[in-house]
C-alpha cells in the first residue's frame, strides 16, 4: 500500500530524515577522507531515499552501510546509530508512501489470492 494524505507526508519526512542521518553518520565518523566513489554512492542512496525509489533495497543498503561505519568508527555514538538504524528499519517496514517514485512505478494494486 502507498498511504496518501497526512500519512504520506509523514513518510516523506521519514525518508528525508533517514537520508540526512545516513549522510551524517557516513561523513561524521570517517577518519581522514572519503573516496570519491564513496561520496557518489552515498549521494545516490540519499537521493533514492528522498525520492522514494526502490525503498526496501535502499533501506537495506543503508543499514548495511551504517553498520559497517559503526564497526569502523573510533569513537562511535551508539545512540545516534541505533536511532538511525531504527528509523531506516521503520521505513523498510512501512514502505515509501504515495508521494514516491515507487508508487508511481508500481501503483496501487490489490492482490487477490485464489483458493
Amino acid at each position: 500500500m502507498f498511504p496518501a494524505g497526512a500519512a504520506g507526508c509523514g513518510l516523506v519526512l521519514l525518508r528525508v530524515c533517514a537520508a540526512g542521518m545516513l549522510v551524517r553518520n557516513s561523513t561524521g565518523h570517517m577518519a581522514a577522507s572519503i573516496a570519491t566513489w564513496g561520496i557518489i554512492g552515498l549521494m545516490i542512496i540519499a537521493g533514492a531515499f528522498c525520492l522514494g525509489a526502490f525503498t526496501p533495497v535502499t533501506c537495506f543498503v543503508s543499514m548495511v552501510v551504517q553498520v559497517c561505519i559503526l564497526l569502523r568508527a573510533h569513537q562511535p555514538d551508539f545512540y545516534q546509530f541505533a536511532f538511525s538504524i531504527c528509523i531506516t528499519a521503520a521505513l523498510f517496514l512501512l514502505g515509501p508512501g504515495a508521494f514516491s517514485i515507487d508508487s508511481w512505478i508500481f501503483g496501487r494494486r490489490l492482490i487477490v489470492h485464489s483458493n
